[in-house]
């Protein structure tokens, strides 16, 4: 479980480096990623560990965590900006072409 929410936090971070300009959705995400993986601990302790909370269960999310950031998560942020950096120079190129222009000066024209 700590390593798939590790593995999560690298989506996270991903959608704060988008965003990182803006102070108060980053501490939003956060906020929503934090109730997100505390909610998951709580369901895993009711449905596994028959209610019981024991500090292994804590010890064991964070250390899985921290693995998972540090390995796969990283790869994982790679990946997202790979395609991220794809996905802008796909958009950029494609509103040089000539059918977008046309369609742009149409709809402006219209209005």
């Amino acid at each position: 479980m700590g390593v798939a929410l590790g593995t999560a936090y690298g989506v996270v971070s991903f959608l704060k480096n988008i965003i990182k300009n803006n102070f108060i959705i980053s501490n939003i995400i956060n906020f929503v990623y934090a109730v997100l993986y505390g909610l998951i601990v709580l369901l895993f302790v009711i449905n596994f560990n028959f209610g019981e909370f024991r500090l292994f269960i804590i010890i064991a999310c964070v250390l899985g965590t921290i693995l998972a950031y540090k390995t796969i998560g990283k790869i994982i942020a790679k990946i997202f900006f790979y395609l991220y950096n794809k996905l802008c120079k796909g958009i950029k190129a494609l509103t040089k072409t000539k059918l977008v222009k046309k369609v742009l000066k149409w709809k402006t024209k219209k209005q």
